[in-house]
């Protein structure tokens, strides 16, 4: 029999049997429809991938980040979408300042004097409370009143504060340096091909061994407060499945009535409207959020603005979310675009419409009551685990899925005290030797890693483990490393995820293998054979170590020095790559503020301390911001001058003569002084004032202003998100 059976094959429960599969856990799933995905499915459609309505991902959780971008190759994508309010075009999220350009003269009156007379003291009883004590009733009215009420069919006052609480927003002119959340996310990931649906159609083909289609759940058998078997129909049989577990991806009201205990909770259907439209595009944006309760549609998504590759070049799709009831949503979802100047009648050429009956978990005022109910009676049972947007009843994305999946699998893998338990304890620390791993990290150019590896290979530590972490090369390093280097073992991304992300894939793999330290080296260095050794010395006479680095000569020198370390310069304001103060250079081993990345050997204990590296940097400032993270945390940083690397220098990024290197030198500036700097609004523009000043103004780098400005712009609006944690490590 299975260990765990699984009802459903959505993304939740999908992801559930993909993490249980990597657990060794044996598991059976039941899907009542002919096909898996659920809601997060793909359907192709006069040469399309159509999603179910509109997906992103966007997530701060480092490690459900890098396990979705390794299952599909993604392209990362800087949010574009409007909003369609009272007959003019305006941003998302909704700018009060552009609202006031564009409402009538006594609409701006209303809300700016309903904001200054609002009662402060309204109860948050319901969302409209919510929303009339922070905003006031103008703004209630013309905005969030109409798009709330349509989307869940019913009135303000009876709609949960919690959704409030979650979904209302507003933007303003600091928003670009603040934190962002899920609701003001300014980028996200999409699948380079297959549309949305690629990453479940990714885990269906891993599991799809153990998944029953066209299985109709009858029951739950329940025994000594444990659910000990289902019982489904296939084909007109009926079959019981006995398991130890059971994770519930069901709609939560379903469940409820299913046990004889039903819930005042319903679910909100949605009707996607797609359109065949003989045009190559209808807009630029990737969604279109329609405000007025008039217009049908809740949001509107054009797939071709998602990913071009492989689609038709002369026609586009779209496809309209409705959730009002209407007997054509066809006609309806075309009238409403005529009216709104995005398409003309002749411009249609094919329509389609699916409905999904459990789409969205509607916030009733009762809402949370109802809800705490169904869990305290489903806690009773003690091998029952919800996982997902149904299930669990809450507004989930898919990144919120597999989160819980890991949870769940997590909780389960321990109480079956199965292999997870046992690889658990491989990975535990061995503490009378030394356990490294080195993790070279590699974007083409194999010249430069086959000499890196050649003397990794020829350290003194013969027990060093090696990996070659490739960022989608087009030189084929990967299979060459494989065939040159035998003993190395090699992690293929299929995309350039950025520098910090590729190493933080090989780190993740280390420490799952019990490494004590690792050696992070990027492909253009090469190391003296006794640099490990004199590393590892140094490390293991302080229990406070973090990171130790080594004295970087530039390549083919033995004496010029690249970086012995750096430090921050308060004015004029820098992070300097190599600290030339005299009182210091004489001393063979100090205490260094910052340690750059090309070669470093990193305690385990940093890792735990402060997580991963930030893959929100693409390259440049990212091991700054690690250097940061682990002196915060009261580890110190060693320089030992008597290990010696070699340094090729920027063989990848071009230095300073690529546009990339100052795009990316505008983005990872704006986001370190976002997270560190001390104020933010005092040392970011002084810093960013500096460069300007410097770069620009005194040494005429202005062939590359508009990719520096542009890289500023953009690290103002990308998200920072929570620190990267390790997450089952």
């Amino acid at each position: 029999m299975p260990e765990v059976t699984i009802i459903g094959a959505g993304v939740a429960g999908l992801s559930s049997a993909w993490l249980l599969k990597q657990n060794g856990v044996d598991f059976t799933v039941i899907e009542k429809q002919p096909y898996a995905g659920g809601l997060a499915r793909s359907i192709t459609w006069h040469g399309f991938s159509c999603d179910f309505a509109a997906h992103r991902l966007f997530t701060s959780n480092e490690i459900v980040l890098q396990k979705l971008l390794n299952l599909v190759p993604m392209g990362r994508q800087i949010r574009r979408s409007r909003i369609y309010l009272g007959e003019h075009w305006m941003r998302d999220p909704l700018d009060v300042l552009e609202l006031a350009q564009k409402l009538p003269f006594n609409g701006r009156l209303n809300v700016v004097w309903s904001y200054m007379i609002r009662n402060k003291n309204l109860p948050e009883t319901n969302f409209r409370n919510y929303v009339l004590r922070r905003y006031g009733a103008g703004l209630y009215k013309y905005f969030f009143q109409p798009y709330t009420e349509k989307l869940f069919g019913i009135q303000g006052d009876e709609i949960s504060v919690l959704w409030a609480r979650q979904k209302v927003r507003l933007a303003n002119p600091l928003d670009n340096i603040r934190e962002n959340t899920k609701t003001k996310f300014q980028y996200f990931y999409y699948p380079i091909r297959g549309g949305y649906g690629a990453i479940v159609d990714r885990l269906y083909e891993e599991v799809k061994e153990n998944v029953i289609l066209n299985a109709r759940l009858v029951d739950f058998i329940v025994e000594d407060n444990r659910f000990a078997s289902v019982r489904y129909e296939k084909d007109g049989n009926s079959y019981v499945l006995i398991s130890d577990y059971l994770i519930n991806t069901l709609p939560l009201s379903v469940t409820m009535r299913m046990m004889g205990q039903p819930i005042n909770l319903y679910y909100q259907k949605v009707d996607a409207v797609y359109l065949l439209i003989n045009k190559p595009f209808v807009s630029d944006y990737h969604w279109i959020y329609f405000v007025d309760s008039e217009i049908s549609i809740n949001r509107m998504v054009e797939f071709k603005n998602m990913s071009q590759v492989d689609t038709p070049e002369d026609v586009t799709v779209l496809c309209a979310e409705v959730t009002q009831h209407h007997t054509d949503p066809v006609q309806r979802v075309v009238q409403d675009l005529c009216k709104v100047g995005l398409i003309q009648a002749g411009d249609v050429l094919d329509t389609m419409v699916i409905r999904e009956d459990f789409a969205y978990p509607v916030y009733t005022k009762n809402y949370d009551v109802e809800l705490k109910k169904a869990e305290n009676l489903l806690s009773r049972y003690t091998n029952v685990f919800a996982v997902g947007r149904a299930a669990e009843f809450r507004h989930r994305e898919v990144d919120d899925n597999f989160a819980s999946a890991i949870h769940a699998v997590d909780q389960i893998t321990q109480k079956l005290a199965k292999p997870r338990i046992e690889v658990k304890k491989r990975m535990e620390p061995v503490e009378e030797e030394p356990r490294v791993y080195a993790v070279v990290l590699a974007y083409n150019h194999y010249a430069e890693t086959h000499e890196c590896l050649e003397s990794l290979v020829n350290s003194e530590d013969k027990n060093l483990n090696i990996i070659l972490v490739d960022n989608g090369s087009t030189d084929q390093t990967p299979q060459k490393v494989r065939q040159d280097f035998p003993s190395v073992h090699v992690i293929e991304n299929e995309t350039n995820i950025g520098v910090p992300a590729g190493y933080n894939v090989g780190f993740e793999h280390a420490l799952q293998n019990g490494a004590t330290h690792i050696l992070m080296l990027n492909n253009d260095t090469v190391i003296a054979p006794d640099m490990l050794t004199r590393l590892l010395k140094q490390a293991e006479s302080d229990e406070k170590t973090g990171i130790v680095m080594p004295l970087v000569l530039y390549y083919g020198s033995q004496d010029r020095v690249w970086s012995r370390g750096g430090r921050y310069r308060r004015f004029p304001p820098a992070i300097l790559l190599n600290d030339r103060r005299a009182n210091i250079m004489q001393e063979s081993i100090r205490l260094i503020e910052y340690a750059p990345s090309c070669g470093l050997l990193i305690h385990r204990r940093a890792f735990d301390a402060v997580g991963l590296f930030d893959s929100g940097y693409f390259f440049l400032y990212d091991d700054w911001d690690f250097s940061e993270r682990v002196r915060a945390h009261g580890l110190n940083i060693w320089f030992v001058d008597q290990a010696r690397m070699w340094h090729k220098i920027s063989r990848t990024t071009r230095g300073p003569q690529s546009p990339l290197f100052w795009y990316t030198m505008g983005a990872s500036t704006v986001r370190f002084y976002r997270r560190h700097g001390r104020p933010v609004w005092l040392s970011l523009p002084v810093h960013l004032g500096y460069v300007v000043l410097r770069e620009f103004a005194w040494k005429q780098n202005w062939n590359y202003w508009r990719d520096f400005w542009r890289g500023v712009r953009e690290g103002l609006q990308k998200p920072l998100g929570s620190f990267p944690g390790m997450v089952n490590i």
